[in-house]
């Protein structure tokens, strides 16, 4: 791997883009939205406060809030928002609000490190404090921070995976994936890059995390919410309702599954993960021909994190599972178009808007009923740019493998 060098203007921006957005979403939500402030805090307070009474915490529902707004988590996590149920939950969104700072801090320090190990430099101060920010106020990490979410720790946790693992570490580097799909699910796909690492004692460990989870979620709080954890939490994450007849162009989703839908509006949408699946597996098996190399792992970690991002219903602030790699190869992936369709990917990723938000500023504009808004509906209702700047990122690492290796899926 080359040493940082004339890549460090670009990486600067593409970071100090994020964290003014992220710093303007903040703006937002406290003049024009306060009433989405610990919007997802409110429903982990009340979870713990269920669980202190001895009550089922997946059917709680936050007053005010829609029936969706409900824990999701597996049954023993609920502990760690037990004690600040105690406090109330203004202090407690406090408390909560800082250690997510903390994990996020934790995060950014292990990127740091990761790339100033790599690229064989120090960075300067200027960069340590952009990916600290990057990490922990960007466009998509501002509403975790705000709305009380727990994302922060999940990007710490893979971070803290990628990095044991490039180390050999393979126990530690499973635990801590383990703990992430424990808690999140989706990034149990993470599995499939372990496979190909052939990370048996790292799959062992992600594996065993999971099992002692939910073993002590059992013996805690029983069968019965062993399995409302998989009536409300999990089982309505793969319901494909919202997609039948094409998505909803305002709706939040980012997913290859939004273009398809568009696409095939007369499939059964239970058929759209299958076509996912297919669209996403071919680019993925040609990122992992071959992985002998630090970069080719960057790279192929990187496609392996866009396609588990794009084949689930993600929602944009789910972006954040890409911060590791994208923030190491930005500084060290070697100048040329491969790094340009990363550094483009990348901020248009920030862009995060949808349909109804376009709506807004058309209206504004009085122009509700023009040309302009008949071809841009469409365009959104296709796909967001947030989709296509992420599917740009992956585009940028096919080209790194197509120029350095060929257009061959195996080696010779």
């Amino acid at each position: 791997m080359r040493r940082i060098t004339e890549t460090r203007l670009s990486t600067r921006a593409v970071l100090l883009v994020g964290v003014a957005l992220g710093i303007g979403n903040l703006l937002y939500i406290l003049l024009a939205s306060r009433g989405h402030l610990a919007i997802d805090y409110v429903v982990y307070d009340l979870a713990g406060e269920v669980a202190l009474e001895g009550g089922n915490f997946y059917t709680a529902v936050p007053e005010g809030l829609a029936d969706y707004f409900h824990y999701v988590y597996p049954p023993i996590t609920v502990l760690g928002f037990v004690p600040l149920a105690l406090v109330g939950w203004k202090v407690g969104f406090a408390i909560h609000t800082l250690l997510t700072v903390v994990a996020g801090l934790a995060g950014a320090w292990l990127i740091v490190r990761y790339v100033e190990r790599i690229g064989e430099t120090r960075l300067p101060w200027l960069d340590r404090g952009l990916i600290a920010g990057f990490v922990v106020i960007s466009v998509h990490s501002m509403p975790s921070l705000v709305f009380g979410q727990v994302n922060h720790h999940m990007v710490a946790a893979l971070a803290l995976g990628f990095v044991a693992l490039d180390r050999d570490r393979e126990i530690l580097a499973g635990s801590a994936f383990g703990l992430a799909a424990f808690v999140k699910v989706f990034p149990a796909a993470v599995g499939v890059w372990l496979l190909r690492r052939r990370a048996w004692r790292a799959i062992a460990a992600a594996v065993g995390t999971a099992i002692v989870g939910f073993a002590l979620g059992f013996l805690v709080f029983g069968v019965d919410l062993s399995i409302a954890y998989v009536e409300h939490a999990i089982l309505p994450r793969f319901s494909p309702g919202e997609f039948a007849g094409g998505l909803d162009p305002e709706a939040t989703y980012l997913t290859i599954r939004r273009p398809i839908s568009v696409l095939l509006p007369g499939v059964d949408p239970t058929f759209y993960g299958l076509l996912a699946l297919v669209v996403l597996a071919p680019p993925i098996a040609y990122l992992y021909r071959t992985i002998e190399d630090r970069e080719d792992r960057l790279v192929s970690i990187m496609g392996t994190m866009v396609a588990i991002l794009v084949f689930f219903p993600s929602f944009p602030i789910y972006v954040v599972i890409l911060y590791f790699p994208l923030v190491p190869l930005l500084y060290l992936l070697e100048s040329g178009r491969p790094r340009q369709l990363l550094v483009a990917g990348a901020l248009l990723a920030s862009v995060a808007i949808r349909w109804d938000d376009v709506e807004v500023l058309l209206a504004a504009a009085d122009l509700s009923s023009s040309v302009l808004a008949d071809v841009l509906k469409p365009a959104f209702t296709f796909a967001t740019p947030g989709l296509v700047g992420v599917l740009l990122i992956l585009a940028g690492c096919l080209l790194h493998r197509q120029q350095k290796y060929g257009p061959q899926f195996f080696e010779e």
